[in-house]
Formats: C-alpha cells, structure tokens, sequence
C-alpha cells in the first residue's frame, strides 16, 4: 500500500507539473503573437467583400462591412482572432471529450496534454491564423456529433446541419471542403460504422456536397482580374511589418517594429496571389521547383506520422488498427485523398496541407481511442518518459507552424 501510494503521488505530481509547463508554453506563444508577429498578413482574408461582384472570399469581407468604417482596423484585429479562437476551442472540445466526457484514466489525461502540442496544435492555431481554420473547428463539431448521435437518420441529419456550414464557409475560404474533406470521409467511415452503404454515401454526399458545389460555382462564375477595384477596397492606414525593415536577429526579439500603409501593401504583396487563375497557381506551384517541393513533403509527412504515433504511443491504441478501418472503405478513403490534391497544385504552402491532412486523420484517431481498451490501462513508466520528452520537444520546435519550403513571403 505504501509503494502504491507514493506511485500515486508521483504520477498526480508529473500531471500538475506538465499542466503548469503547458500554460507556461501557451502564454509566452501568446505573447509572442502579440508582440511579434505582425497582423497585417491575417487582416488580408477579411477585406475583399462583393462590391464588385461574386468573388472568392467575399463573405468575410461582408462580415468586416457589419462594423462601422471608422473602426476598419480595430474590425480586423478583432476578426484577425475568430478562427484561432474557433480552432482553439475545437481542440479544447476534442481534449474534453476524451478526458472527460468519455471516461477518466491517466492515459485519456495525457492525450488531453498532448493535444495542444501536435503540429496541429495551439501553435498551428495561433501561427497560421488563416480563415481555413474554422473549417477545422467545424469538422471537430462535426465529429464530436457523430460520437454522441445512434441512429442512421440522426447521422444524416448531423452531416446536412455539417454540409450547410461547410458551403457558408467556402465562401470564407473556397479551399475549405477541399482540405477537410478526409477528415469527413475518415469521421463518417471510422465514427458512423453503423451505417450501411446507403446511409454511408448519403451523409457523404450531404457533408460534403454543398461545399464543393460552391467551390465550382466560384471557379466557374465568379469575377478575375478585378484587383484594380479590390484594391480601392482597402484602407489606408499604418502596420506593423517588421521584416519589411531588413531587422537584425536582435532588433527582431526586441520587439523591432517597422510601418507601412496597409492599403499599398495589400495591392502589392497581397492580390496579385489573390487574383491568380487556376493555371497561374499551376505555374506558381512550378516555379518554387523540384528541391523545395520534395523538401516540403518530406518534411510534411514526417509531421503526419509524428501526429499519429503520439497518439497512438500515448493512448496504447495502434496505429494500424485505426488504418484498417479506413481501409474498410478503399473508394471513399481514395475520394478524401484526391479531394485535396487541387489544393496541392494550386497552392505552394505544401507543409500546411500535410499538417492539415495530420489534423483530419489524427482528430478522428482520438476521437476513435476514447472507446478502446487500452486508454483506460494505465501508463507504462516509459510510456510517461517518452510523453514528457516527445511533448517537450513539440513544444519547443512546433514543427507545424512552417507553411512550406521555396515559397516567397509577401513583403
């Protein structure tokens, strides 16, 4: 009993001092994205509205039109927070669920831990602070409903209810339904296996459905080589860029600060990519060349099997179990991975859509350990060694943060 008792304590004090490390962590990648980084770059998804016409990404600049004119910037440095706060939450849900909702054991308590730390993590969240995350917040929604309903018509009913917000935010970011669309196949075929064929290609066709079939419409219908009149959309007025100023490594961690005018910036740096046809982003793609573009999905797939065999370490939940079920469904799997393949020709953030990819996979791999024996063993002594050292690790290089290799930043 003695023994047991100090095990005991030793255990509830590794939990309490890595719960402090991970607030620790949080707040200083907090305030480096306060101090820091400049918001300039984010602010870009929410000023191009449809004053001109049907254009991509015009729904978010309509929501920046519900704010009076004279607040323009402090619209955008609120908005600038709406998806990392939305993706936050959504991992924060997915974390509950496990540790909490679903049962409690040391195990579930260390996937909660981890969680924030994957390279799809809180840092991605904070760090690529683009309006694609609210898609990830949607599918996580989506799978917690998928975990909680039993029947085939409740399923449907949860993808339709998905499908609609999935087009709302297509308009937001037209690359929406393709970057999640494995995360909805992987949700559908490993959450809903109680789904018969029918039911399955129904709830498929309703979840994703319409958010594809707005991105067609776009690519179709909606309005090019109109920057001349987006750009007299933009504002002027002064931000923060500090890597247009050429700063040493030192002035960069004294908080170096450099202005320029918004509005030029934008129409220089921002919507000649914006404007891009689908055959300019193919030639934009091949440009960044051959040594880039391997180095980024090398380096991409690397983040992916890092994502999946930490949760597989630290939930005891083997990886290939998981990919049996998916490969239940040979088809549909095939449909999720060539779903974001557009996304890879026309867009040269390669190690984004990896981690993007690790995020669909890996979101719905938790969610499929908090039913599985081996989360509620309790861990090994090596099992909390390679955890605190793995998780260290994560936090200190976040390793999903870097959106590619060769592609050139806006300045």
């Amino acid at each position: 009993m003695p023994s047991t008792a100090i095990d005991t304590e030793r255990r509830r004090g590794f939990f309490t001092t890595f719960t402090v490390l991970l607030v620790v962590w949080v707040a200083v990648l907090l305030t480096i994205a306060l101090t820091v980084i400049p918001d300039g770059y984010w602010y870009s998804y929410f000023v191009i509205d449809y004053t001109v016409g049907f254009i991509r990404r015009g729904l978010a600049g309509e929501i920046l039109g519900l704010f009076p004119r004279e607040h323009y910037f402090g619209a955008l440095a609120v908005l600038r927070w709406v998806p990392t706060v939305a993706f936050v939450l959504g991992l924060a849900a997915v974390a509950w669920t496990i540790a909490v909702r679903s049962g409690r054991s040391q195990r579930r308590r260390l996937l909660a831990l981890l969680i924030p730390v994957l390279p799809f993590g809180f840092a991605f969240g904070l760090f690529s602070a683009r309006t694609d995350l609210l898609g990830g917040a949607a599918l996580v929604a989506f799978a917690v409903a998928l975990t909680r309903v039993t029947t085939a018509r409740a399923t449907l009913i949860s993808s339709a209810a998905y499908g609609l917000v999935l087009g709302v935010l297509t308009l937001i970011h037209e690359a929406t339904p393709f970057l999640f669309g494995l995360g909805v196949v992987a949700a559908l075929t490993v959450l809903a296996g109680r789904l018969d064929a029918k039911a399955f290609r129904a709830s498929l066709m309703l979840a994703l459905g319409p958010g594809i079939l707005i991105a067609l419409a776009l690519a179709v219908f909606g309005r090019h080589g109109v920057s001349p009149q987006l750009c007299q959309l933009v504002q002027h007025g002064p931000m923060n860029h500090p890597l247009a100023g050429k700063p040493t490594i030192g002035q960069l961690l004294s908080g170096f600060h450099y202005y320029v005018d918004y509005h030029d910036w934008f129409c220089r740096a921002f919507l000649p990519l914006f404007d891009m046809s689908f055959a300019d982003g193919l030639r934009f793609v091949g440009s960044i060349g051959v040594v880039a573009l391997t180095g980024s999905t090398v380096y991409g797939i690397v983040a992916l099997a890092v994502s999946l065999l930490a949760i597989a370490h630290v939930s005891g939940v083997p990886v290939r179990r998981y990919g049996a079920l998916l490969r239940a469904r040979p088809l549909t799997l095939a449909i999720g991975l060539v779903l974001i393949l557009p996304v890879f020709a026309t867009g040269v953030d390669w190690v984004r859509w990896w981690v993007i990819i690790a995020f669909d996979l890996g979101i719905v791999f938790l969610f499929y350990t908090r039913d599985q024996p081996e989360v509620d063993l309790p861990p090994t002594r090596r099992t909390l060694i390679v955890f605190a050292v793995g998780a260290i690790l994560l936090a200190v290089i976040p390793i999903g943060i870097i959106p590619g290799f060769g592609a050139p930043v806006p300045m």
